[in-house]
């Protein structure tokens, strides 16, 4: 695409920034094929979502829903009693989509009016819980692409709990943008349109009232019973989907000769909720269609929209001639994929797969459409039925689907109850408009850019949070352990004493009272003696939580203990590579990198229920147990853990290899001399009475 001056500057400040980005205009203005450019043009990882299946398929990504596990119903805000944490505690997002929501630099939105204000929320809160990172979103930039003016999002069988906690149901009412400022770009020039009196009209129509002149020229259209010759080649246009199937089926019926009927060919996963067009198409020759897909060959011969009437079918050909130039094509299968993302380990990069796909002729009957489903989509001739539009932004989706004027026909005069526009998106846009930002908004955020950058290596706030987390789950494990809530208090004070509030308090006398660049020799040389004071306490810390971990081997299952520990192990093992590269680094790039490359090389320690010895994998389970029994019993008598006797896997290692002499016992690993000199006589006459029972000799 050709690129303006506005699109150039959207470009920098996606690549430059990290500031959350509305991209707006009206229908027709080129925004998903500028979706395209930035999706193909841009270094940052990124991921597509949209909010359903259709429009997800339709922009290449995949739902909100899937990708972050959105859990149907309102998503009310967390009481001031809990915390992320505590919210998303039980909530998998599973190894792999947790390793790739930590390395996503940018999340495209798309179809964003569609999004709700409690959705954006519970997306906030899921980046910042995987992430680790208490910046709004985690730290990762959002584009959310769309026009507020279109259709809404569907609140009102929830508003009764949600109206308790927002001010309007659209994504700017969202909790986060309260405290957050969002960036709005408007693109303005229209390419659908060129008539300057249709646009007027529109624009008009858009903004929730047209003037009489301009309304009685719209109204010309109108015709009260116009021939079935001159709606030949129409498309109707109206609000509900039960009218539409009724038009098409008594079209299609009225029609002569054989029905045809093509199914569809689908491939691993794609749900029936995604199925872009019928998955049994039923034809006729003499019908009227509409292509749902862009011509993927590159040589542009029918657009999302275009409308054609079939001349023939002959077993897989499907004969056409387009109604706009009369022009004729013979249809052939398209493929739609169901995306999925993954993250390449070597280069840290997010990666589009497919998980399915679905093979069909690009069409759909056309002699009438739903306006929500005409979104999108061009059409040089349209009857519109806007007489019972009940919704915001209804009317003009209709009305701006159409090309020019002289295609129009209105099935009834429009009327201005007819033009229902919210005033809260009226007042919402007058005031982004106000705000446009520019050049010189740019360069004030590079700089806040690498502040806010630096400003997080010295946050603690999520590793505090996961650490109370373990604590609460240590307890509730083992209460009455004194080593254990020694261990506890050791680490929570070098956390609370000496890097949580340290670091505050460097970011409040250092960093945020800087004016220049990072750059600067003053700054650099802060920043090498803060690497050289945090980095020895963070890995203090980090052998605190590794001491922690070995208190409690043998205690009862807990299923938030394995997630939590490996978080706070994680976000630790990230700090600490952060400190390390702090006193060398160039640019800031670098510094985010260090968390990608934690994310990708941490491994997790082994989930509880994977270490769970059982008795299908353990030799000589009933030896097993007597030693587990032995271990518990010796343990009460001498006060002590039971990892402090001999470990689990000690444990199931002499089980298996039943050694006969003090000698074979202290060779087997984490055993020794020392263990095998305290409880060896003990261990050897449970292993002899167990082989007496179970061998002749011994």
């Amino acid at each position: 695409m050709t690129l303006e001056p506005l699109h150039e500057l959207i470009l920098d400040f996606i690549e430059k920034t990290n500031r959350p980005i509305f991209m707006t205009g009206k229908a027709g203005t080129g925004k998903t094929t500028f979706l395209r450019h930035i999706r193909s043009s841009t270094k940052k990882n990124l991921a597509v979502v949209a909010p359903t299946a259709v429009a997800a398929i339709n922009a290449g990504g995949v739902t909100i829903h899937s990708f972050f596990q959105v859990p149907f119903g309102p998503l009310l805000p967390p009481s001031p009693q809990e915390t992320i944490f505590t919210e998303f505690s039980g909530k998998s997002f599973g190894a792999e989509k947790a390793k790739l929501i930590k390395c996503l630099d940018l999340l495209i939105i798309d179809e964003i009016s569609m999004v709700r204000a409690d959705t954006l929320d519970y997306i906030d809160r899921a980046l910042r819980f995987v992430k680790g990172n208490s910046q709004p979103f985690g730290g990762v930039q959002l584009l959310m692409i769309g026009d507020l003016y279109q259709l809404p999002p569907v609140f009102q069988n929830d508003w009764h709990l949600l109206g308790k906690f927002y001010n309007g149901p659209y994504f700017f009412d969202s909790l986060i943008f309260r405290a957050f400022p969002l960036l709005t770009f408007e693109l303005t020039k229209v390419h659908r349109q060129s008539d300057p009196t249709f646009i007027e009209i529109l624009n008009e129509i858009r903004n929730g009232s047209i003037s009489d002149t301009l309304l009685q020229k719209l109204n010309a259209h109108y015709q009260q019973n116009p021939n079935s010759g001159e709606l030949a080649d129409h498309v109707t246009l109206t609000t509900h989907n039960p009218l539409v199937k009724k038009i098409n089926e008594e079209r299609l019926a009225n029609l002569a000769g054989d029905t045809h009927t093509f199914k569809a060919k689908i491939t691993g996963d794609f749900p029936k909720e995604a199925f872009p067009t019928e998955e049994e198409l039923v034809l006729k020759a003499g019908a009227m269609v509409m292509f749902i897909k862009n011509d993927s060959s590159g040589k542009k011969q029918f657009y999302n929209g275009r409308t054609a009437k079939v001349d023939s079918i002959n077993g897989e050909i499907i004969s056409l001639t387009f109604l706009d130039d009369g022009s004729t094509f013979e249809a052939t299968q398209e493929i739609w994929e169901n995306t999925k993302y993954a993250l390449s380990e070597t280069d840290q990069k997010i990666t589009q797969t497919s998980a399915g796909t679905f093979s069909q002729f690009p069409l759909r009957l056309a002699w009438a459409i739903t306006i929500h489903k005409s979104q999108g989509l061009t059409f040089d001739k349209a009857v519109i039925d806007v007489g019972a539009a009940f919704a915001h932004g209804q009317t003009y989706v209709a009305l701006s689907r159409c090309r020019t004027l002289d295609g129009l026909i209105l099935k009834e005069k429009v009327d201005s109850k007819n033009i229902i526009t919210d005033p809260s998106v009226a007042a919402f846009m007058k005031k982004a408009q106000a705000q446009s930002p520019d050049q010189h908004s740019l360069q004030q955020l590079l700089v806040a850019a690498e502040l806010e950058t630096l400003v997080d290596c010295f946050d603690f706030n999520p590793i505090t949070e996961t650490y109370t987390h373990l604590k609460a789950v240590l307890l509730a494990l083992l209460p009455n352990e004194t080593v254990l809530n020694q261990k506890i208090n050791e680490a929570e004070q070098l956390l609370s004493i000496k890097i949580g509030p340290i670091g505050e308090r460097f970011v409040r006398q250092e960093l945020k009272t800087i004016v220049n660049k990072f750059e600067a020799g003053p700054i650099k040389t802060r920043l090498a003696k803060a690497a050289g004071y945090f980095l020895p306490n963070l890995i203090e810390l980090h052998e605190h939580v590794i001491a922690l971990h070995s208190l409690i081997t043998g205690a009862p299952f807990h299923p938030d203990y394995f997630p939590t520990l490996n978080q706070l192990l994680e976000q630790l093992q990230a700090k600490i590579e952060l400190f390390k590269l702090l006193p060398n680094f160039i640019k800031v790039d670098e510094l985010s990198k260090a968390n990608r490359n934690t994310a990708i090389s941490y491994k997790p320690l082994d989930s509880w229920k994977q270490k769970q010895l059982n008795e299908t994998s353990i030799e000589n389970p009933a030896l097993h147990l007597e030693l587990l029994n032995w271990r518990k019993q010796t343990a009460e008598n001498k006060k002590a853990l039971g990892y402090h006797i001999i470990s689990d896997q000690a444990i199931a290692d002499i089980s298996a290899k039943l050694p006969k002499t003090l000698t074979q016992l202290a060779k087997i690993k984490n055993v020794g001399e020392g263990k095998a000199t305290q409880y060896g006589d003990e261990i050897l006459k449970l292993i002899r009475h167990h082989l007496g029972e179970n061998e002749l000799l011994f």
